[in-house]
C-alpha cells in the first residue's frame, strides 16, 4: 500500500498520557507501562494525527515525506500509539534503514525512543542518588553508585 492510500490513522483512544517538552513529545501507554519520547519531525508527525487527516495530509502539515510519514506510522502502531490495524497502515518505502540514515547525517527524520519506566515499588526502591546521599545494601543509590567505604551515593 502507498502512503498515498487515504489511510487516517487514529490515535489510541484511552490510556495515553502525552506532555510536550522542548520540541518534543513524551508519550506514556498505561497499559503497557512503557514511555516514548518522539523527536520534533516524530512529534509533528503525532501533532498532526486527528483522525480526519490521511497520510499525504500528516506529510504536507509534518513537513516530511509521505514515507518517512508511513513510516514513523508503523513504529506508532507497534509501539502501541495508534488504534489503526497494521495492516492498514502503509508500507515503508523508504529504502534505506533509519540507522543508516542517521549515520548519513539524515537528522530530520522522524525518530520514536522506548524509555524504560520502573514501576512505583522498584521506583520508590532506592535513594536519590544524589551525591552525598546515604547508602548502604538496604538502601541503595538510583545511579547504582553507592561508595560504601563511607557509605554515601557517589
Amino acid at each position: 500500500m502507498s502512503p498515498s492510500s487515504g489511510l487516517v490513522p487514529r490515535r489510541r483512544a484511552s490510556g495515553l498520557v502525552s506532555e510536550e517538552l522542548d520540541g518534543e513529545t513524551l508519550l506514556y501507554v498505561e497499559a503497557s507501562h512503557k514511555a516514548f519520547c518522539l523527536n520534533a519531525p516524530a512529534a509533528r508527525v503525532w501533532k498532526s494525527i486527528d483522525g480526519a487527516r490521511d497520510v499525504e495530509t500528516i506529510a504536507r502539515s509534518a513537513e516530511l515525506e509521505p514515507a518517512l510519514v508511513a513510516t514513523t506510522l508503523r513504529e506508532m502502531y507497534d509501539a502501541g500509539l495508534l488504534e489503526t490495524p497494521a495492516d492498514a497502515l502503509p508500507a515503508s518505502e523508504v529504502n534505506l534503514s533509519r540507522r543508516r540514515m542517521i549515520r548519513a547525517g539524515l537528522v530530520a527524520i522522524p525518530i520514536i525512543l522506548a524509555i524504560t519506566v520502573p514501576r512505583a515499588a522498584e521506583a520508590a526502591s532506592c535513594v536519590t542518588g544524589l551525591p552525598g546521599t546515604p547508602c548502604d545494601p538496604a538502601h541503595r543509590c538510583c545511579t547504582g553508585v553507592c561508595n560504601e567505604n563511607i557509605g554515601t551515593c557517589g
